[in-house]
């Protein structure tokens, strides 16, 4: 099972209250010389600390200096950090959208307002808008940091990863801080560096501020990757101090809950997930609960929350969200709507064709469509690099079973639960155990 995944979208300074951001942003000057390293200080770096409070403020502004265009960038950009810290997109996602293009109406050439809508069209799922908005913007201020974020963001996702690593090297060149050290920490471990990720993306966090989703948002993915190493009790400190500063923070419950899930604690996870579902309604929360009701057999629920995983999908390709690979696996894993799935997966996989994810997609509903011969070519590709994905490995099983090869598909299994596919996905682990003794019986 995998969960949606939004690309990596950081923000760089937090600075108590409005004061200092609100001067400085006020103070910006479009034609400062590119060198000057002023511009890596600028929205929409900036973090808000009270949320509610800056809101109120900047809609107060708006409503009294309706042609002032940098408050519509400001709580547009406010929206984007809401919907990051409550992983609810469907509701601040479109709002920002419609602020920025107010901005971008108003001030058509307005550079930070094209910064944060290279974000935007990232958070969206829309990588070639990003990458484009992003080499147009470092062509004009090469040294500006954040904007090589967004660019490593929109390559990782079209699977350019060579050009990402050297775009990655340059953003750390440029200004070392949670945003690049994260960023470096995702690619290392696309490239099954999995100790060259931990060392990273901790000090990612240690370059973070206490209280903010940001280090928040590093802090969990440290423990997942030591969770993804069958260190479930290093995990679960992790995720318990993440919640002593910052208990709103309810993805660290979902982790605690995925550290019950893999210890056979269903109930207790089941509490969390609910807790972290109850605050904010996220489809990765869902997919999660699916997890443990499959393990406890329970088919009610489980026929209870496919459709609620459906509508939240619903309401992502409504903002405008590309969210095609996603949907495709969520239907492929659930042997739902085949025939939709391996449209989408394929539509994606023409999009993005040197993809990790996309390729893996592709194969797996080619398989689900009973073409697993088919499917081969394109599975090995999303091995290439070597990731250790314990869950591609299975797939890979399941499609060389499918296709008439069995040493290959017990090969793949093995790899699988080498990697610790029961951390990924206990279920989808007692199956492959349970495949992998049948293919030895009858070898």
């Amino acid at each position: 099972m995998k969960s949606k995944i939004g690309p990596l979208l950081f923000v760089l300074v937090v600075i108590a209250g409005l004061g200092y951001w609100y001067w400085q942003y006020q103070t910006a000057d479009r034609t400062v010389p590119e060198a000057d390293t002023r511009l890596a200080e600028l929205l929409p770096e900036s973090q808000f600390i009270n949320a509610s409070t800056s809101e109120d403020f900047y809609r107060e502004q708006i409503t009294k200096q309706p042609d002032v265009v940098k408050n519509y960038i400001a709580l547009s950009q406010l929206m984007m950090q809401r919907a990051r810290e409550t992983a609810d997109e469907q509701t601040y996602i479109p709002q920002a959208q419609d602020l920025l293009e107010e901005a971008l109406l108003r001030d058509p050439d307005n550079y930070y307002a094209h910064v944060l809508n290279a974000s935007l069209q990232n958070t969206l799922h829309q990588f070639e808008k990003g990458k484009a908005l992003s080499e147009e913007l470092i062509a004009e201020y090469p040294n500006h940091a954040y904007n090589y974020g967004t660019l490593v963001d929109a390559l990782v996702e079209l699977g350019e990863y060579d050009r990402a690593v050297e775009m990655s090297d340059r953003m750390l060149s440029i200004k070392p801080s949670l945003a690049s050290y994260a960023r470096a920490s995702y690619l290392r471990e696309l490239h099954g560096d999995t100790d060259g990720a931990i060392e990273a993306m901790r000090m990612a966090a240690d370059a973070g501020v206490s209280n903010t989703a940001e280090r928040s948002w590093a802090l969990y993915h440290l423990g997942n990757l030591h969770l993804a190493e069958n260190k479930p009790d290093t995990a679960a400190f992790i995720f318990n101090g993440i919640l002593e500063e910052m208990p709103t923070y309810t993805n660290a419950l979902a982790g605690l809950a995925h550290v019950h899930t893999v210890k056979g604690e269903y109930d207790e996870a089941l509490d969390l997930l609910n807790e972290a579902y109850a605050s904010t309604p996220s489809e990765a929360y869902l997919e999660q609960m699916l997890e443990t009701y499959q393990l406890t057999g329970n088919t009610d629920q489980i026929k209870a929350t496919l459709p609620k995983i459906e509508e939240a999908f619903d309401g992502y390709f409504a903002m405008g969200e590309n969210a095609k690979m996603e949907y495709a696996d969520f239907l492929a894993d659930y042997d739902r709507k085949l025939d939709e799935a391996l449209q989408l997966a394929e539509e994606e996989y023409n999009r993005r064709p040197g993809h990790l994810h996309a390729l893996e997609t592709y194969a797996w509903t080619l398989h689900k469509n009973n073409r697993s011969a088919e499917a081969i070519p394109y599975i090995e590709k999303a091995m290439r690099l070597n990731t250790g994905d314990a869950m591609v490995h299975y797939r890979a099983g399941a499609i060389y079973q499918g296709a008439g090869q069995p040493h290959k598909a017990a090969r793949q299994f093995q790899q699988a639960l080498d990697a610790n596919l029961h951390i990924e996905s206990p279920s989808t682990a007692q199956e492959a155990r349970a495949l992998l003794h049948s293919l030895k019986s009858n070898a």
